[in-house]
């Protein structure tokens, strides 16, 4: 099998996003570019050239109703709610057909190929100090479950001798890891955020993959109106508070980061094309 170029996985990617965004607007299905999706879609008008993957936001509701409608003749909707050992709390639109995903972290107990993250977004506290507690509480279960996950990894010949040695090493050092189900995890984290979101708050967060940080404290005029921006060839929606939500997580964003730092976020999965 033959590894995908980042140019081709990007385009992949983008066939993808083609798909659910049309889905979405067809339904009204609300829906946001996310991420360093977003911050591509200004800054770029398409992908940041290293970017290896695309986001997507719905506010919970959307998602719930995207989750339960989406249907397509190319990709399907994967979460831990309708395909068991998904070992995550959002959702994915997956290729199954044309590419294979090989992960030294992986996420579902099955073959699955190129994806795009679609990430719900909850009301939660208005007040910031007990955001910020659920906030860690639901950092620390996410890191448990990628710790368990990588003991769970199969070495691949995707990977090099020295990763499958490193995969090995970790299951032998780490028995009790071995033996844990990250399932566990994941239904810890979602009857956790179902708890304690308030139905009444003038704020939302990304709560199912907080790894970003406590400034994706959103408020109701960002993410209340969407406009479309220019993504490649097309236009996609994005929340119009889009300015304060990149300067939060980005600072100035508009300014490159260093050479060094132009890297890949999933350098840790290798995309195949299948035989």
């Amino acid at each position: 099998m033959r590894q995908l170029t980042l140019k081709e996985l990007q385009s992949f990617s983008l066939e993808i996003l083609k798909d659910v965004a049309g889905f979405c607007e067809r339904n009204g299905i609300r829906y946001s570019l996310g991420y360093g999706t977003l911050l591509g879609a200004v800054r770029h008008k398409g992908f940041i050239p290293w970017d290896d993957d695309v986001d997507l936001m719905m506010p919970r509701e959307d998602y719930e109703r995207f989750r339960s409608a989406y249907r397509s003749d190319k990709f399907t909707f994967i979460d831990s709610r309708n395909t068991p050992d998904c070992f995550i709390v959002f959702g994915r639109v997956c290729d199954m057909e044309k590419t294979i995903a090989k992960s030294r972290i992986p996420w579902i107990n099955k073959d699955v190929g190129v994806w795009i993250d679609i990430f719900p977004v909850d009301r939660v506290p208005d007040d910031p100090q007990t955001y910020e507690r659920i906030y860690e509480s639901l950092l620390i279960l996410m890191k448990t479950n990628v710790r368990i996950r990588r003991v769970h990894a199969s070495p691949s010949s995707a990977f090099s001798f020295v990763e499958r040695l490193r995969l090995m090493a970790l299951k032998m050092i780490n028995p009790r890891l071995a033996k844990s189900d990250p399932n566990a995890i994941v239904k810890d984290m979602t009857v956790l955020i179902s708890l304690l979101s308030p139905q009444q708050s003038r704020h939302w967060s990304q709560l199912c993959c907080p790894d970003v940080g406590t400034n994706e404290f959103f408020m109701d005029e960002d993410i209340n109106e969407y406009i479309p921006l220019r993504f490649e060839d097309r236009d996609f929606f994005a929340w119009k508070g889009y300015d304060r939500i990149l300067r939060d997580s980005y600072g100035d964003y508009m300014i490159l980061p260093p050479e060094n730092k132009r890297k890949p976020l999933q350098s840790y999965i290798k995309f195949m094309w299948k035989d």
